[in-house]
């Protein structure tokens, strides 16, 4: 792809900030992944900028920029601007498919997507954008004197793009930033996308408990209480404004609030806490709550607290855990303590039934009398196993003995 080079300048007026390669729904004539891609625009100049001979390519055809005459395109969007090329300082413009009002449309998804108002909307020469854009094609713009890139089509080895999974888009974190992998960020709006408006990666907060656990070293406490690290990570690309960390014992009962301070964009913080040992396990929780985060559920966490002193060969993180991709709770650690040395250890979940559904461990002599696993969920074959209790089972036989131990967890899948 060396012509690429014949056309990257440096003027940058207009800066291609969304690219949708991977539409929701079915491929072929007339379906969504057909008709329904589309490349974002914004002008980044100071003046009106005539688009009209501006040309698109993904590295595989090159497409003459063209107006949007198809006035249907307003019954439902009558807030765009269609007739022309010409796109204002500071406004976006974004390039359809040329079937995207196909009035012959299969498969759902028909003008699916809410354009920002005065969204300029343009589209190309030919019957689809560049060759019908892959989700590992770059896409350059250029015009005479002018020209912007996504997928950073001089480093083809970097691995970018990369699917950014179905019916969402790659958006540019800082409009006026370069096309690099750390620039792009796959939009976290439930819709996917935001054509024709600020990309939401720029924009949202998304402060997360990215880990809890207790610490075996640390402040002097009495053998009753102990003491719990927790890891908080800014995962957005803005400042997180000052929040509140909060732990307790479920269902109620407060061991500690603290303030969270103000984190840097892609940042991460500990924090450490003192609680006393209940006289039976319990469910320790841990929120933190920021102003403007609109995606809580990264937002908690929870860990199995036992007695201090409980001698336990078998200890789950959790009773129960959820591995639906959502980014909590999606495996369950499970500690494990050895009495002694030397023997051999079976770690296995089996269902209520009895049947073997996965090995974490099989016939190892540990190195150490303690240790942990994780079990994502998956059986043997890789598949996701359906919700329901199974049983986590530990077998340790240490020259002519036999230890056993038997924990039941709970495995939750969402319905849909």
């Amino acid at each position: 792809m060396s012509w690429f080079l014949a056309v990257i300048v440096l003027s940058n007026r207009v800066v291609i900030t969304e690219v949708m390669a991977n539409p929701r729904g079915d491929e072929g004539a007339h379906y969504p992944e057909d008709r329904n891609e589309f490349v974002e625009l914004f002008n980044a100049g100071r003046e009106a900028i005539d688009l009209y001979n501006y040309r698109l390519t993904d590295g595989d055809a090159v497409d003459d920029i063209r107006i949007w005459t198809d006035s249907t395109i307003l019954v439902q969007q009558p807030n765009v601007i269609i007739g022309t090329t010409w796109l204002k300082p500071g406004g976006y413009a974004v390039i359809l498919d040329p079937e995207y009002t196909d009035p012959e449309a299969q498969g759902g998804f028909v003008q699916p997507y809410r354009f920002g108002d005065s969204t300029l909307i343009l589209t190309v020469g030919n019957t689809t954008l560049g060759n019908g854009l892959a989700i590992n094609d770059p896409v350059i713009i250029f015009g005479y004197d002018d020209s912007s890139s996504f997928g950073t089509p001089f480093n083809s080895g970097d691995g970018f793009p990369a699917n950014p999974g179905d019916g969402f888009t790659w958006e540019r974190v800082d409009t006026y930033g370069p096309d690099s992998v750390d620039n792009w960020a796959v939009c976290p709006e439930t819709s996917g996308c935001t054509p024709g408006r600020a990309n939401a990666a720029g924009l949202r907060i998304d402060i997360a408990i990215a880990g809890v656990e207790l610490a075996d070293s640390g402040p002097a406490v009495s053998k009753d209480s102990f003491w719990l690290r927790v890891e908080v990570e800014n995962r957005s690309y803005v400042f997180s404004p000052a929040g509140t960390i909060r732990v307790w014992f479920y269902p109620g009962e407060t061991v500690a609030v603290a303030g969270l301070v103000p984190m840097k964009p892609r940042s991460e913080t500990g924090y450490v806490f003192t609680g006393r040992y209940l006289p039976t396990a319990g469910e320790l929780w841990v929120k933190a709550v920021v102003p403007g985060d609109r995606d809580t559920i990264n937002n908690l966490a929870r860990l199995m607290i036992y007695p201090h002193g409980e001698n336990r060969l078998l200890s789950p993180e959790l009773k129960s855990f959820s591995p639906d991709g959502d980014g909590f709770e999606d495996s369950l650690r499970i500690s494990y303590q050895l009495p002694v040395p030397g023997g051999r250890l079976r770690l296995r979940v089996f269902d209520l039934a009895g049947r073997t559904v996965k090995r974490l461990i099989e016939d190892q002599i540990p190195v150490a009398l303690h240790g942990q696993v994780c079990w994502n969920g998956s059986d043997e074959q890789g598949r996701g196993a359906q919700s329901g209790i199974f049983l986590v089972v530990l077998d340790y036989r240490p020259k002519d003995r036999r230890i056993r131990a038997v924990v039941p967890v709970v495995l939750i899948r969402k319905k849909g």
